[in-house]
């Protein structure tokens, strides 16, 4: 079985989307980003760089592109929704620009503007980057997750606490100071219960020590329920365009990871010949079959997590 793909439809059906988008998108093709930091020529201490721009009426997102003057090396070339992006750079000099962009339009390129950053003892005015996990890192995996962060030079100890959140009460279950390495391992005994775990990290020397930088770590070992097929029913005889819905319950742990469905259609009962797989974050999904005959189907719910849920009954349908 395949699916049925009319392309002079489709193809007008993308025109006309299109035609849509350009209508309801404001014209931001002569506007003109306002930048607010770094000026034009100015000197900067640290390991990170602030960008700040004023919001332009219009522009969904802007895209910030960084070049290294030393090696004319593009260094940063992003697109990022809001008003200020933080960025992590080597002590040198750069240039920097940016642009409005919505679904249809873009701006032109503010003129470029230039700044020098310098390496500084002082960790008041600097940044812990924290590289993995990733921030709000949902795992079903409480065996052990390795903290990384990248080392800042003038930097001499770490410290690293751990909070857990757990229905809605907060405990700090890590306060380790000294660490002189960029990792830590949180093993089981830390991890013991799905929670929410908050991981900070600060870097200290003599003088000075950086603000906490903070990620969540959501530990859900609760799998989805069994779904619930609703439509159609058991048996039912359908056309060769079909709508299969369902209801995949709802999540009681403690963690409620985002869940998708996996819809298997097969032309045996066993299910050894699948013949379609699609995975959705919907409770629907419409698909046209080519072949008529006798078709089964059945949903497996999924987590972000990684836990995967118990497959339902499957139902027989037959497309004519």
């Amino acid at each position: 079985m395949k699916r049925v793909i009319n392309i002079p439809v489709i193809l007008s059906s993308l025109f006309l989307c299109i035609a849509c988008d350009d209508v309801l998108e404001d014209d931001i093709t002569d506007d003109v980003v306002t930048i607010v930091s770094p000026k034009d020529q100015v000197d900067l201490e640290g390991n990170a760089v602030q960008f700040v721009w004023d919001a332009l009426e219009g522009a969904e997102e802007y895209r910030i592109q960084v070049i290294e003057e030393e090696t004319q090396r593009r260094v940063l070339d992003s697109l990022v929704p809001g008003d200020s992006f933080t960025y992590g750079l080597n002590p040198g000099a750069y240039t920097w620009r940016i642009r409005g962009e919505n679904f249809a339009y873009v701006t032109g390129y503010t003129f470029p503007s230039s700044f020098t950053l310098s390496s500084s003892d002082d960790l008041s005015n600097q940044i812990v980057f924290q590289t993995s996990p990733s921030d709000n890192f949902y795992t079903n995996d409480n065996s052990q997750i390795i903290l990384t962060w990248s080392r800042l030079t003038a930097a001499t100890s770490y410290t690293i606490i751990v909070e857990k959140t757990l229905q809605g009460n907060v405990s700090t279950e890590i306060q380790t100071p000294d660490l002189t390495d960029t990792n830590f391992t949180l093993s089981n005994v830390v991890l013991s219960e799905d929670a929410i775990y908050t991981w900070k990290v600060q870097a200290l020397n003599e003088t000075s020590e950086t603000p906490f930088s903070t990620r969540r770590i959501l530990l859900d070992t609760q799998v989805p329920t069994q779904p619930a097929l609703t439509a159609p029913a058991n048996e039912a005889r359908v056309s060769t365009t079909v709508t299969f819905t369902w209801n995949t319950g709802s999540d009681t742990g403690e963690v409620q990871s985002p869940i998708s469905s996996v819809l298997e259609i097969a032309t045996d009962q066993g299910f050894s010949n699948i013949v379609e797989t699609v995975t959705t974050d919907q409770l629907s999904q419409q698909l046209d079959f080519a072949d008529i005959g006798d078709y089964f189907w059945r949903v497996r719910a999924n987590d972000q997590a990684g836990n995967q849920g118990t497959v339902s009954e499957a139902r027989q349908i037959t497309v004519e």
